[in-house]
């Protein structure tokens, strides 16, 4: 009895229908991926980063990239890519579709010390589909993120196989370059680091120059330090605390964002794998070698990262689960290893991967299905419709915690982009609201001009002033026309106003304005 992993690397049938399934899966998540990023409106975040990278001039530009919480790697890279292909949904977001793309093929295209080619095979793989369909599938640098990293850890590990300060150097240039596109890839340099100087610590100590490759990085987040300090003052208010279940949640993010039951899949097949004995006629081509210590260390990073991020996270630092993607290509290469260790590797790594690609089953189905609206966090849309009813003032409200630190020439850039992108002329009023006053009022109070609108980003889940006073501007004017998009909780209220006529009144009974 031949077992189905030997099968898979010898019989001609396997080695060929093997791969061609695995391409085909890949190219139908490719295109669900690209339609996802043609059909779908902006979401809150990516408005932000249109709105940097479309300013004017680069005074400007840096001054927005400044007042912003992440590192300005990604708006810089976003700033001359636009400048080359314009600023349409899918040109923000192809730099994302390549980037995951080229996480995926990193393995393939460079080869860890001692890794079989059936285990760089099943790393890329998972690595690929771990990104899902729409999920941080976006205008921003998680995309780049997840491809750095996975760069970082290729070459971490042929550091520990072979350390040298060339290589040392490379490393360095890269974890630092991680660090400028968001701040929280700081805990895996660090845990690298560390590692490398326990683990060759003469050569290392000899190696220092490359750790002038950390200086641009380091320089740019002493020169941000007082704005960063004024996001930490509101991150316990921003984010939740982190108590065990989140933990337990963040663990599980780690190795699959996008579906919670990845997790309990994973170590199911692990636990299955390693509990499988010498059943038939196993062959050497179902077992892999034993791993190499720098592969094994290039993991151990990943969980020394893990632990130093949520250390920093109990201090009270605000956490987000996606400000764990740096840490998915050293954890997921930890499945894949333990994996390697069943008698029938090939086979647990096939249940890996099916695993993995079936989670995107129903994302790629509805992707590439009819056009549907998401309940998603955006204001794209709104813009569009207010638009066609020739609005010419908008006041925008951000209802959100961050508000009271944030620019009001910000909030008007950023509440005025998109009519800016359509070339549409219009005056914007942002305005800023809290928690102990109710602003309907206020709105309407701030809606002027001959055909007023308004959008008003809530969250009701929030520390925000929609939690207390939901949205009834309709009600208290008959004359505004209203629609509300999101998932009920956070999303978006878009209304407008009919032409004021002479001698209508505006709000009980008062002169329109």
């Amino acid at each position: 009895m031949v077992g189905l992993g030997s099968r898979w690397d010898s019989e001609p049938l396997a080695r060929l229908v093997l791969p061609i399934a695995l391409a085909l899966a890949a190219l139908l998540l490719a295109l669900a991926r690209l339609r996802f990023a043609v059909t779908e409106p902006l979401w809150f975040d990516e408005t932000f980063t249109l709105a940097i990278v479309s300013r004017p001039d680069w005074a400007s530009f840096w001054r927005e990239v400044y007042l912003d919480s992440n590192g300005p790697a990604y708006y810089l890279l976003m700033r001359v890519w636009t400048g080359l292909f314009g600023h349409s949904d899918l040109a923000l977001r192809a730099p994302s579709l390549l980037a995951i793309l080229a996480a995926g093929l990193l393995p393939l295209v460079i080869c860890p010390p001692e890794m079989t080619r059936r285990s760089r095979l099943a790393w890329a793989a998972l690595i690929y589909s771990w990104w899902g369909v729409g999920y941080f599938l976006d205008a921003r640098c998680y995309g780049l993120l997840l491809a750095v990293s996975t760069w970082q850890c290729l070459v971490f590990a042929n550091l520990m196989a072979r350390p040298r300060f060339r290589t040392a150097l490379i490393w360095a240039a890269t974890a630092a370059l991680a660090i400028l596109l968001h701040y929280y890839a700081v805990f895996l340099g660090l845990a690298q680091g560390l590692i490398y100087l326990a683990r060759h610590r003469q050569i290392a100590l000899r190696s220092w120059p490359a750790g002038l490759a950390f200086l641009p990085s380091l320089g740019w987040i002493a020169y941000h330090a007082p704005r960063l300090k004024q996001y930490s003052g509101l991150a316990r208010i921003w984010h939740p605390p982190l108590e065990a279940g989140r933990i337990f949640e963040m663990a599980g993010f780690v190795l699959g964002p996008t579906s919670p039951l990845i997790f309990a899949g994973v170590a199911t097949i692990l636990a299955v794998g390693l509990s499988l004995g010498r059943v038939g006629s196993a062959t050497p081509a179902d077992v892999e070698p034993k791993p190499s210590g720098a592969l094994v260390m290039t993991v151990v990073s990943g969980g020394l990262a893990l632990a130093l991020v949520v250390g920093f996270g109990l201090l009270g630092s605000g956490l987000s689960p996606r400000y764990l993607i740096p840490l998915g290509p050293p954890l997921v290469l930890g499945v894949v290893l333990v994996a390697g260790r069943s008698v029938r590797a090939p086979l647990i790594y096939l249940a890996l991967i099916t695993l993995y690609f079936g989670a995107q089953v129903q994302p790629v189905w509805q992707a590439l299905g009819p056009k549907r609206t998401f309940p998603r966090y955006e204001f794209e849309t709104a813009a569009g419709e207010l638009m066609a009813h020739r609005v010419t003032d908008l006041v925008f409200v951000w209802d959100h915690e961050l508000t009271s630190i944030m620019a009001p020439t910000t909030l008007e850039r950023v509440g005025g982009v998109f009519f800016a992108r359509a070339g549409y002329p219009i005056r914007v009023r942002p305005l800023a609201v809290d928690a102990k006053h109710d602003p309907n009022l206020a709105i309407l109070a701030a809606a002027q001009g001959p055909r007023p609108g308004l959008i008003w980003m809530f969250n009701r889940a929030g520390h925000t002033a929609a939690h207390r006073f939901p949205p009834t501007i309709a009600r208290l004017d008959p004359r505004w026309s209203c629609a509300e998009s999101g998932d009920g909780v956070a999303g978006s209220l878009r209304c407008y106003r009919a032409a004021t006529q002479p001698g209508i009144g505006a709000v009980g009974g008062r002169p329109a304005p």
